[in-house]
């Protein structure tokens, strides 16, 4: 019996991390589509600009014929890999001093939406530490949502765990 709902909780977990359906068609209608962007900072001072695209299901969407630019560069569909757990998404690697992020996603190859991230629209920015002390920062962590956007409920939603130094 054991045994039964172990194989079911597998089964559960690998349907659950797999891609989308939409991941292998061209998106005409980006309400398809649900967007988040999680910009995360550990204590080592590793640092994320982690793009999400699911479906409705919450299942990762890799565009087939679109993309997303962050700071005009083109980011890869890849692992989060700080404080993600490995999830799935566009993920950019922020330069050192950079604070304002301007995302553009294509979610196919001519149709696209551009939004930026910055103190003025509510993401904080990085914090720095103000010394080379030894001790643990807090955390800063929010979220809000950037409306008119084409995407589910006409959102994109913001979330950030950061070092409060």
């Amino acid at each position: 019996m054991k045994a039964k709902h172990l194989l079911i909780l597998v089964a559960i977990i690998s349907t659950s991390c797999s891609k989308s359906v939409l991941s292998d068609m061209e998106i005409t209608d980006p309400h398809l589509l649900k967007v988040k962007v999680k910009i995360e900072q550990n204590v080592h001072d590793e640092k994320e600009v982690q793009v999400f695209i699911r479906d409705k299901n919450n299942r990762p969407v890799d565009l087939l014929s679109g993309r997303v630019i962050v700071n005009e560069q083109a980011v890869r569909f890849d692992r989060a890999e700080v404080n993600a757990a490995g999830t799935r998404g566009y993920i950019y690697y922020p330069h050192y001093n950079e604070q304002i992020f301007k995302i553009t996603i294509y979610w196919n190859s001519y149709d696209s939406h551009t939004f930026i991230l910055s103190p003025q629209n509510g993401w904080p920015g990085f914090k720095y530490p103000n010394c080379s002390c030894n001790y643990e920062p807090d955390q800063l962590n929010g979220s809000y949502s950037l409306k008119p956007a084409p995407f589910y409920n006409n959102e994109i939603d913001i979330v950030y765990n950061i070092m409060n130094w």
